[in-house]
């Protein structure tokens, strides 16, 4: 055979293998929200090395995304999303089966974002509390969302300095979970962390709060919003 025959046929061959790698399909970790070549972190490269996971986290963007746009609060949402991958539950994570339903549950909770027009997005924002018109010393601060079907996803922490702060005499509370939309308040009771928030024009009133904090330590009072 000789060369004007070969070469022909080698750019033949050539031309069906590329064809061929074109419509190979993708691997499916590279559905991950973000790019796999580029992955750096342990998180990143878990995703990136397990199929459900991989498209699980796509979804979460894309959730995430419709979340920020159908509620109005692109900030809050924001916020609120950056809180939860910060969260130990999610950073302390080393295997997919351990993210796994922390994603799935993270997706079905972004899906629930009440749409702006709804009544308990009025909750949306951030709070801080304050007394006789400045911050208060003793801090404390919510990040409220809210869901479809009369409920208010809520986040926060509070802060109580003792008297010898300085030295460590600080006790801290937090408050995490969704409540429920009663008679124009919000009404929280999670495993033994229980409050009930009111909604006012510029911000809200924390009242009847028990058991979400150390001693000492209460969400009770006025909050500002941001």
């Amino acid at each position: 055979m000789g060369l004007e025959t070969v070469l022909p046929m080698l750019r033949f061959l050539h031309a069906i293998t590329i064809t061929f790698l074109a419509i190979l399909p993708i691997p499916s970790a590279l559905a991950a929200s973000f790019n796999c070549a580029a992955a750096r972190s342990a998180m990143e490269k878990l995703i990136c090395g397990d199929e459900k996971l991989s498209t699980l986290d796509e979804e979460l963007s894309a959730a995430f995304k419709q979340a920020q746009e159908r509620s109005g609060a692109k900030t809050t949402i924001t916020r609120w999303q950056r809180e939860w991958l910060r969260n130990p539950d999610v950073t302390d994570c080393k295997t997919a089966a351990c993210l796994s339903p922390l994603f799935a549950e993270r997706l079905k909770l972004l899906n629930s974002v009440a749409p702006a027009t709804d009544a308990a997005a009025r909750w949306n924002g951030e709070y801080d509390r304050y007394w006789k018109g400045k911050k208060d010393k003793d801090q404390a601060s919510l990040l409220l969302v809210g869901l479809s079907d009369n409920r208010v996803y809520a986040s926060g922490s509070a802060v109580w300095n003792g008297p010898n702060a300085v030295n460590g005499q600080v006790n801290v509370g937090e408050i995490q979970g969704v409540g429920v939309l009663k008679g124009g308040k919000a009404v929280f009771d999670l495993q033994g962390c229980t409050a009930t928030l009111v909604l006012e024009d510029k911000g809200l009133q924390v009242e009847d709060e028990s058991g979400c904090g150390g001693l000492n330590v209460t969400f009770n009072g006025t909050y500002r919003r941001r």
